[in-house]
């Protein structure tokens, strides 16, 4: 028997609500302009505010694109070529998936001090790029490509670089906007390698680490936590119309 048409709605309302409600309260009862002033400034560890979602957006994007770029690669050559060893290079990319960045902080850091990478972007970048849930995703879309279209791009003499610019890459954008929009909001929200990754580069710090510069509770900590939920319910706003059409099945 269908639920009646209320019970619906009113599970909707109640998702809303738990979903929306903490950012809401924080909106109301923390925002401030002062304190969104104060945050302008800069003082001792911490930059302002500026120079912190500057620093944001270079990691964040950085993230989404090389992540999704290295993801695309990798999937296309698991998909269509004949990879020796195949069958144990794709679960050794996805292991990262289990050990997530935090589980592996000492190590991570040990190499990128090696490598001479600590307080630079490209050390804040790098280590959390190294994950193969894009390709896990991107694998199993591409296998939905019918062969037969492959097929026939290489009887007209496409290369592997032709079919991947002029075939693959099309019927993939939706996806990919998808996980670049996935992947933006998974580097804009580090919180503890940034933290780790710049001792003594305080003015690398981020929006999201920058909270843990201010007295927790404080109005500015409020603040900038709420400045921090903006961008990445902007970029989702956005690119839901491309993620709506990312879950669907790839159509030649």
């Amino acid at each position: 028997m269908p639920r009646p048409r209320a019970l619906d709605h009113v599970i909707l309302i109640l998702g809303c609500v738990v979903m929306l409600g903490p950012p809401a309260l924080l909106l109301v009862n923390g925002f401030s302009l002062a304190a969104l002033s104060t945050l302008a400034q800069p003082t001792t560890p911490r930059p302002d505010l500026w120079q912190m979602l500057a620093t944001s957006l270079i990691i964040a994007a950085g993230v989404a694109v090389l992540k999704t770029a290295t993801s695309l690669l990798a999937a296309f050559a698991l998909v269509f070529f004949r990879v020796p060893g195949a069958g144990v290079i794709f679960p050794l990319l996805i292991l990262p998936l289990f050990l997530p960045i935090e589980s592996r902080i000492m190590p991570t850091i040990l190499v990128t001090d090696a490598l001479g990478l600590l307080n630079t972007y490209t050390g804040l970048i790098l280590p959390v790029v190294a994950t193969g849930l894009g390709t896990l995703i991107l694998r199993q879309q591409l296998k939905q490509l019918p062969p037969e279209v492959i097929e026939a791009a290489r009887l007209d003499g496409a290369g592997p670089w032709r079919v991947f610019i002029d075939i693959i890459i099309p019927l993939s954008i939706p996806i990919l906007a998808a996980l670049l929009a996935f992947f933006f909001v998974l580097g804009w929200n580090q919180y503890l390698w940034p933290l780790v990754a710049t001792p003594s580069a305080p003015e690398r710090a981020t929006v999201v680490s920058g909270i843990s510069l201010l007295r927790i509770g404080s109005p500015a900590s409020l603040t900038l936590a709420m400045v921090a939920m903006v961008p990445p319910l902007v970029v989702f706003a956005i690119a839901q119309r491309w993620i709506a059409k990312g879950l669907a099945p790839i159509r030649a």
